[in-house]
């Protein structure tokens, strides 16, 4: 898996973002001028991906028109998860041999981190590398579980955690590096969680869980920014993004 370098980007971008208050799609909000996705693909574009793939959903057409340039959409119609949006994009990323999973309202991450995860998935010899945010603030993220050498074990949902596990300081942003051929064979076993009669939901967080069960051992890069991992929800969150932007010294 090491001589993997053929990589696909695959962004999230189906959410509707209720919470923003607004019937414009969640990922074209503007931040510092410009839609929030925009500082995704741009942090993406450092990897010089073979493909960018946008999974749009809600007000497709609206997302598909803002983005010119290189990018192929795929379409999830029902939201039934991170496991189904990433499954949507299975026919767009050809031959790609990597497909790294990004989010578009997580506008926040520093192209340095994602190369940082790109190099350390290709030197080594694992199905998947994840992001991992060290923080004391959880924004209802999962928990990391290690074993007794530090070796990453599982993710624990917030709503699943024992109190033990609540406080947990390492957490999981959703952002992954996956050996493509591996991905596709793993993503139609993923599990249907249901909750109180819902659709359900087929979380890529089980993945890890799998591969550590089939003996491999998870790369992981630790960022101590918790501010890379902010998603956009609200109208606050984004007021929080804008003001990141300016300690960065980005300007408009």
């Amino acid at each position: 898996m090491s001589s993997t370098r053929k990589l696909a980007v695959v962004i999230l971008a189906a959410g509707q973002g209720k919470r923003m208050k607004s019937d414009l799609p969640k990922v074209l909000h503007l931040l510092n001028g410009r839609p929030m996705i925009e500082h995704v693909l741009d942090a993406a574009r450092t990897l010089c991906p073979a493909q960018v793939v946008v999974v749009v959903g809600h007000q497709a057409g609206d997302v598909r028109a803002a983005l010119d340039g290189d990018v192929t959409f795929a379409e999830q119609q029902q939201r039934l998860g991170t496991g189904h949006a990433v499954m949507q994009a299975q026919g767009a990323v050809n031959d790609c041999d990597a497909v790294l999973v990004l989010y578009g309202d997580m506008p926040l991450l520093r192209p340095a981190t994602l190369q940082s995860l790109w190099q350390r998935y290709q030197a080594g010899n694992s199905p998947l590398a994840m992001l991992i945010v060290a923080d004391k603030k959880s924004r209802g993220f999962g928990r990391i579980i290690r074993d007794e050498q530090g070796r990453v074990l599982s993710i624990v949902e917030e709503a699943d955690c024992v109190p033990e596990q609540l406080a947990i300081q390492e957490l999981n942003p959703g952002v992954y590096c996956f050996d493509a051929k591996w991905l596709w064979a793993h993503l139609p076993r993923l599990q249907l969680h249901t909750n109180k009669g819902d659709s359900g939901e087929y979380f890529i967080t089980d993945l890890v869980k799998m591969a550590v069960g089939q003996g491999h051992e998870i790369i992981d890069l630790v960022t101590d920014d918790p501010s890379e991992a902010l998603g956009i929800n609200t109208p606050e969150h984004l007021a929080e993004a804008e003001t990141v932007l300016h300690r960065r010294g980005v300007s408009m």
